[in-house]
């Protein structure tokens, strides 16, 4: 615990985790039917309802949702990261630009991180 104490150890750190870490649980499903074309939406526009998993005769199925395993790994290792990313960011300066920084760039290395393993997960 002393060393998430240390990476939670500001108050621009903690808030700019929980916000990446909201960000990035809410932009999920989306990114999901972008990267696959599979149709999941935005939580409020009905999530994963209109996913071609549900859809028997679909030839290729969204793979983070064929494969709950696959789908929580992957997006869960890319959500780790970026969350990790927001706390790790050194900054000597205390302010609102801090925390853009520091949320922006973890959500950059989760898009990032969620768009190569989409890529590892369709190649198998």
């Amino acid at each position: 615990m002393p060393y998430l104490q240390t990476l939670l150890a500001t108050k621009e750190q903690r808030y700019s985790a929980i916000s990446t870490l909201i960000i990035t649980l809410i932009i999920t499903t989306p990114l999901c039917g972008f990267l696959f074309q599979c149709a999941c939406d935005w939580p409020w526009a009905g999530l994963d309802s209109k996913c071609n998993f549900y859809k028997p005769h679909v030839e290729h199925k969204c793979p983070w949702c064929t494969s709950m395993t696959t789908g929580i790994l992957s997006i869960g290792a890319a959500i780790i990261a970026g969350v990790w990313t927001t706390t790790s960011l050194y900054a000597t300066q205390k302010s609102i630009r801090v925390i853009t920084l520091r949320i922006v760039s973890g959500v950059l290395v989760f898009v990032l991180l969620a768009y190569l393993s989409a890529s590892f997960v369709a190649l198998t």
